[in-house]
């Protein structure tokens, strides 16, 4: 489970979460779930509970997508709306139903977790005051301060991985759009990813 905790205890291996390793681990999630999304396509949300919790990672960072394709087999209402694709905000506002623009919500918010090392308020029900990690992007790019929203433990790769860094989060906040119609569509979104080298 990649464990990007903003408490003290950031996990024995975060050290190693260096940028090569965080962009491997990206682009990994983002490759799995375009599978995901091409053997599952007949699902309305092929992923449906795509969140860091369910991305393992192997000893040499390659990332294990976990707990998919379950949105079919569940009948149970408050079951299914416990998957993390129900938290997109055209789901929590009811305006609209899950769909695959969910899940690249959810890619999103899992790429803003792994670049500003911060836990999302977004996984939370209980308000515990953990951060908006969409709106704190999205607010720190709109008032040009990309660079405040990267994790301090990889801000010394020097400035061309900061361009870098902040093309990833800026990948990041265009997946968390507000508007589903708005959000990149999965295959711009890995394509983007896969051009951060």
């Amino acid at each position: 489970m990649i464990n990007t905790s903003s408490s003290g205890d950031r996990g024995l291996f975060h050290g190693r979460l260096n940028w090569q390793n965080r962009l491997k681990i990206i682009k990994g999630i983002a490759n799995g779930l375009a599978y995901i999304h091409t053997q599952l396509s007949t699902y309305v949300v092929p992923h449906g509970n795509l969140k860091s919790s369910n991305v393992l990672l192997t000893e040499t960072y390659d990332p294990l997508l976990s707990d998919y394709g379950f949105h079919p087999f569940i009948n149970s209402d408050n079951v299914v709306r416990g998957l993390f694709a129900f938290r997109s905000p055209e789901c929590l506002q009811k305006q609209q139903h899950v769909s695959p623009k969910s899940d690249v919500y959810c890619l999103g918010i899992v790429i803003l977790e792994i670049m500003t090392g911060k836990y999302p308020s977004q996984y939370l029900n209980d308000g515990d005051g953990r951060i908006d990690v969409v709106q704190w992007a999205q607010s720190s790019i709109s008032e040009n301060h990309d660079e405040e929203l990267i994790d301090p433990e990889i801000l010394s790769s020097g400035p061309a991985s900061i361009d870098q860094m902040i093309k990833i989060i800026q990948i990041g906040v265009a997946c968390t759009k507000c508007n589903p119609d708005q959000r990149l569509s999965l295959n711009d979104a890995i394509s983007n990813i896969q051009d951060v080298n």
